[in-house]
């Protein structure tokens, strides 16, 4: 379901909602306590700050706030790089100057602006930036690169420090892609949270519907952040307005499947996980993970890690 974002439903009636200030200082009160949790652990700084971002957002959607004191929505899926009328921006928490955080952006800006408020990072500032475009077939740069161009980018060893072939060797902060070979179609950027090694589940090879080129694979659940106009499993962006589950595009934290064969390595992926639990309907779980299925032949998808 895609949400209007205009819906009146997104406003707190006035009288409910607490003063500016008061909701400002709640928010900083709620959001610390989970960033400084997240801030324990060794992750890159563009991840914690993309969980600082998930975080700051849905404590004030926790308190049923959803659009700024200007009545725009908090998080969005929009917005462009170079727009001057619909620019894409991050924006965090900021108690002292009583500003809400916000988020309009689509993937893999996402991913840039994450970058460069962690690290000051530019595209352009990259040493030989330029790549080859595989699906406009030219040489060229870009300040913010849609995903399969991040691909380009990182095959070429621009940018990236290096690429991570193996699931298994895959770290929290990096930076997880996948594109429709040689189109520019239904590509996606997304920033690994964790890799739940306790959820491995070998392809079953006995069931009737089972296919005898995947023996031998096991498929794994992946907590992904990134920013959606739809929804993984067990998403953020499922929120509760006005007591009805609701979804709301942009940032968020969301888990996919990644099938790989015995050396760690990619065969597929899937946008979210059956719906069928394997301890209790394999044949069902095993119909949910071939009509979710993106195969690796066609669909590739890379894991890059950034310097």
């Amino acid at each position: 379901m895609q949400l209007v974002i205009s819906d009146s439903r997104y406003s707190s009636a006035p009288a409910a909602r607490p003063t500016w200030t008061r909701l400002i200082a709640t928010l900083a009160l709620g959001a610390g306590c989970l960033i400084g949790a997240a801030a324990l652990a060794a992750q890159p700084a563009h991840l914690t700050k993309g969980l600082q971002l998930v975080d700051e957002i849905t404590a004030a959607q926790n308190v049923g706030v959803f659009t700024d004191a200007n009545n725009v929505p908090l998080n969005r899926y929009g917005g462009s790089w170079n727009s001057a009328s619909d620019a894409s921006y991050i924006r965090f928490l900021n108690q002292p100057a009583g500003t809400l955080p916000a988020n309009n952006t689509k993937c893999a800006p996402l991913v840039t602006h994450l970058l460069k408020s962690a690290y000051n990072w530019s595209w352009y500032s990259v040493a030989n930036l330029s790549f080859y475009d595989p699906v406009l077939n030219v040489t060229k740069t870009s300040a913010s690169p849609a995903p399969y161009q991040y691909i380009a980018l990182l095959k070429a060893g621009k940018g990236f420090a290096s690429q991570v072939t193996r699931l298994d060797q895959a770290l929290p902060g990096d930076v997880l892609l996948w594109w429709k070979i040689g189109s520019a179609d239904n590509d996606h950027a997304m920033i690994i949270v964790s890799v739940d090694t306790a959820s491995a589940i070998a392809y079953p090879t006995d069931l009737d519907a089972s296919n005898p080129a995947l023996a031998g694979t096991t498929y794994y659940a992946v907590r992904v952040l990134d920013s959606s106009s739809g929804v993984h499993s067990a998403d953020t962006r499922i929120v509760p307005v006005n007591g009805v589950d609701t979804q709301i595009p942009g940032v968020g934290l969301g888990t996919i499947g990644i099938l790989v064969d015995a050396n760690s390595q990619i065969v597929g992926h899937t946008w979210s996980l059956p719906n069928t639990l394997y301890t209790e309907d394999r044949a069902g779980w095993l119909n949910g993970l071939h009509s979710r299925l993106k195969l690796q032949t066609s669909t590739e998808a890379v894991i890059g890690r950034m310097p």
